[in-house]
């Protein structure tokens, strides 16, 4: 440990800044005069210098505690030196040469086998790169399909959604084609007793000619268009219900009026309950025309008519999605198949189109 007592050469020092500037005191004449001041100039000179040892000492201080710090570091790093010196002692401690030989081999099949381990995880690294790309890659997919998946369920559920809405729509639709179907069959038993309850009254020859029943086949067709529905036992394609039709339904081309397909009278003229407006002519002998669907009637109950007058204007069916006449012929009340009624070679075809 250092000595933290002054140095001899510091103490002379203090004192002979202390002491020697008052024993040898620099007398000029003028000083001499004036006793007080040069008392007060030697205070003055004796203060300056006790503040300058002051400061000496001071950093004598810090010298003293720099030189301890440096001495700690010595000794901290001779402890270190010593350790290294033991473990060097230790390696070097063999029995004999061929011992220190064994120990260095031994240090290098572990520095070997480190290295082979090193060497074997680096490569397992690098084989786990393109393994872990592949997967990232594969997990990609895997959500893009997942998103794809939702996006096919969201449809499917829009379908079935949309599904359900037809069906309740069809089922609807359905339930109201039922109902307009027994309307139409009541309607017609009590439209064959109206008709069997009509007084028929004589018509003139030039109305009638040879009678009606000797134009059948040659009758022309009372609007020129397609057969959508036929007479007789009739499968709707679109609710799969059998039904018998009394009459046919003639899809009309663009603009065509229906006209009357003989002379005769006018007995109806008026809404029907499942024939909407409805056209009825008395040709004589039982035989009657009949023209549904009608969206205005020209003609009234009593008038008389020519063959191919116009009777009115053609409207919307109750049973299709599209403009239809419906056209029947009946004698004494019963319906017959109107196609055998009129022209092989007309305005109108045979083909019937269901829609």
């Amino acid at each position: 440990m250092l000595n933290k007592k002054l140095p001899a050469g510091i103490s002379l020092l203090i004192f002979l800044l202390v002491v020697l500037p008052v024993v040898t005191p620099d007398f000029s004449s003028s000083e001499a005069a004036d006793p007080k001041k040069k008392l007060s100039d030697i205070e003055k000179k004796i203060e300056e210098k006790k503040q300058q040892v002051r400061e000496t000492i001071k950093k004598e201080k810090s010298v003293m505690e720099n030189i301890e710090d440096i001495s700690e570091s010595i000794k901290k790093k001779e402890q270190e030196l010593r350790s290294y010196d033991n473990r060097i002692s230790q390696l070097i401690s063999a029995k004999d040469y061929q011992d220190l030989i064994k120990k260095s081999r031994y240090i290098s099949l572990i520095a070997h086998y480190d290295s082979k381990v090193i060497n074997q995880f680096s490569s397992d690294i690098e084989g786990l790169v393109p393994k872990k790309q592949e997967l990232e890659a594969l997990n990609e997919k895997l959500n893009a399909d997942r998103r794809a998946t939702r996006e096919m369920q969201k449809a499917l559920q829009a379908d079935r959604d949309k599904k359900d809405k037809l069906l309740a729509s069809i089922r609807s639709k359905r339930q109201a084609y039922e109902k307009t179907i027994e309307e139409l069959e009541e309607s017609s038993k009590k439209l064959r007793k109206m008709i069997e309850s009509l007084r028929e009254k004589d018509l003139p020859k030039s109305i009638t000619g040879k009678g009606f029943a000797s134009l059948m086949g040659r009758l022309p067709w009372p609007v020129a268009g397609k057969v959508a529905v036929p007479f007789g036992q009739y499968k709707d394609p679109v609710f799969n219900i059998t039904v018998f039709k009394n009459g046919i339904e003639i899809q009309p081309q663009q603009d065509e009026k229906p006209k009357a397909v003989a002379g005769g009278r006018v007995v109806y003229a008026d809404w029907f309950k499942g024939y909407g407006l409805l056209l009825i002519i008395d040709h004589g002998s039982g035989y009657h025309s009949l023209y549904g669907n009608l969206s205005e009637i020209f003609l009234n109950t009593g008038d008389i008519l020519i063959q191919g007058a116009v009777v009115g204007k053609i409207g919307k069916s109750e049973l299709l999605t599209f403009p239809t006449l419906y056209f029947e012929i009946r004698h004494k009340g019963k319906p017959v198949d109107p196609v055998e009624w009129l022209e092989r070679n007309s305005r109108a075809s045979k083909k019937i189109r269901i829609k």
